[in-house]
């Protein structure tokens, strides 16, 4: 009797790779598409928040008028003069296509092009993780998920930040730094910086790695690029009057990046003993915010110090960007953003599911808090509603922390190999 044999209904783990290979880059440029013409329709519905019609585009018509966006209203333009001179380059660019006759217009025009922002981010998270590794899934799922994951995607549009324009910076700039091109990509990084200060301890966190892996007269061009770059995007516009109100006056004194801290002391206050009373004030927030600061940055510094070699140039950035953002005073979810970025190209998927889905349910949360009549949960708008929101926040800077220095602890040598470096019998006998 002859044999048919058993047939071979399962495909080859090898035909379903080729099969994503190929068909990846088609399901990418279909979602970019796709979430391109939904934002369209989106950005119809709302005018992009009062941070956006309020202050970014009022401060950039009056630079485009030649007045200084610094004179009036500080608190309206915290922000080095990269971001306005770019939002305004926007406007300008987006007026020879249509005529702007009002705020509303000029918001939409700005927020479509925030939308293709986020697609080319998305592209660049894609082809950083492709130039790492062959499977295709691997570098599809991060790439999507920050195309469709709604604190990424649909809430933006209608709270509307100019962070977005700053964020295919970052993106570029940990592309060409994981390609080993490190002048291209601690210029871009440094340019990041003076677009929006977050990256402000990356950039040094990054020249340091550098150093210890190369030398330092292999990198001297890298740190005069950079030294320039932030000096003239931060140091001269101190010359600017209203400059040095507007950035250290905003960020040190205002109520508002302050809240969440004062809330919580005034609870803590409640319960500790009056010997332990903590000073309800500005210096006081401010003091703790520096201290925890310079502590992680420390350990931080400590970590790429020592372990540089085990380190790739996407931990170095996204480890000098969390020491920043996990203790600030107030953390949104656009300023977490700078974070994920670079966490995304890491392309380590369940590690990226678990720090979106805690992006996404503090974004809700904080949707929730400032309109609590949409919340499922009575009392958003009292004390746990921003006190949850900064803790889940803070939480995910916290985990991918962890993340990135457990892998480390991963890469450590074993006791085998210790002894085999330290002993040159077990190495003859490996060898052998």
């Amino acid at each position: 009797m002859l044999s048919l044999g058993r047939l071979k209904l399962e495909p080859s783990n090898e035909r379903i790779n080729l099969l994503l290979n190929q068909v990846s880059p088609i399901i990418l440029s279909s979602l970019i598409s796709l979430v391109i013409f939904h934002g369209y329709l989106l950005i119809q519905e709302s005018n992009g928040g009062s941070d956006l019609v309020s202050a970014d585009i009022p401060k950039s018509l009056m630079l485009l008028n030649g007045q200084n966006p610094y004179s009036t209203q500080p608190w309206a333009s915290p922000y080095p003069p990269l971001l306005l001179l770019t939002v305004s380059g926007i406007i300008r660019l987006t007026s020879l296509f249509a005529a702007q006759s009002s705020l509303d217009l000029i918001s939409q025009q700005l927020r479509l092009v925030g939308v293709i922002a986020d697609a080319a981010v998305a592209l660049i998270i894609y082809l950083a993780i492709r130039t790492r590794t062959s499977n295709a899934l691997q570098a599809l799922i991060p790439a999507s998920l920050f195309l469709t994951i709604p604190a990424m995607s649909t809430s933006p549009l209608y709270f509307f930040h100019s962070d977005t324009f700053g964020y295919p910076i970052l993106a570029l700039s940990v592309l060409t730094l994981a390609r080993r091109h490190y002048f291209i990509g601690t210029t871009l990084l440094a340019t990041a910086t003076i677009f929006k200060i977050h990256p402000i301890l990356a950039l040094p966190l990054v020249m340091i790695w550098l150093i210890r892996i190369q030398g330092l007269r292999a990198n001297i061009t890298s740190i005069l690029s950079a030294t320039i770059i932030t000096t003239l995007g931060l140091v001269l516009p101190f010359t600017i009057p209203g400059y040095q109100q507007s950035i250290l006056g905003f960020n040190l004194s205002n109520a508002g990046n302050g809240a969440t801290f004062s809330i919580v002391i005034n609870h803590v206050n409640a319960v500790l003993p009056q010997f332990f009373q903590i000073d309800p004030s500005q210096y006081s927030y401010n003091l703790i915010w520096i201290t925890t600061t310079t502590a992680l940055y420390t350990t931080v510094l400590g970590t790429v110090w020592t372990r540089a070699r085990s380190l790739s140039a996407i931990d170095v950035m996204l480890l000098g960007l969390l020491a920043w953002l996990i203790p600030l005073r107030i953390v949104y979810t656009h300023y977490l953003v700078w974070a994920i970025i670079p966490f995304l190209m890491r392309g380590r998927l369940k590690q990226t599911i678990i720090i979106t889905g805690l992006l996404q349910l503090a974004d809700t949360l904080a949707y929730w808090t400032s309109t609590p009549s949409t919340s499922p949960l009575p009392g958003m708008d009292t004390f746990y509603g921003p006190v949850l929101t900064s803790l889940i926040t803070r939480l995910a800077g916290a985990i991918a922390l962890v993340f990135v220095l457990n892998s480390l602890k991963r890469k450590s040598p074993g006791p085998v190999t210790q002894s085999a470096l330290t002993n040159p019998t077990i190495l003859a006998t490996s060898a052998a």
